[in-house]
């Protein structure tokens, strides 16, 4: 974006003021539908990751006491018990946790 400018150099007064203040075009709904739904992709990859660092160095781990260490872990937000349940579905679709056969509110880690 170009602006054209004139000056009138031979004028007795040489303070040209110059007005920058250009009215900010606002997102629209979709950009923040978009922006919304990419942070929350990233958040489940946040809580995926958290899950599976918890899991490597425990190896075996009850619902609760895991819900509890990621809830502490993740100090930028504050992840929902639904959220972690699901993130904890999928990792166990993709084969990083499962669960024990026993016990089903226990996890093991699978290297």
């Amino acid at each position: 974006m170009s602006l054209p400018a004139t000056c009138n150099l031979t004028s007795p007064s040489r303070k040209i003021r110059v007005n920058l203040a250009l009215p900010l075009k606002s997102e629209s709904k979709q950009e923040t539908e978009q922006a919304h739904q990419s942070v929350k992709d990233d958040r489940m990859l946040v809580i995926q990751a958290c899950i599976v660092r918890t899991m490597k160095s425990r190896k075996q781990l009850k619902h609760s006491l895991l819900l509890a260490e990621v809830m502490q872990q993740l100090q930028n937000f504050q992840p929902s018990v639904p959220a972690i349940k699901k993130c904890i579905g999928i990792l166990i679709e993709k084969d990083y946790i499962e669960r024990l056969d026993g016990e089903n509110d226990t996890y093991q880690y699978r290297a």
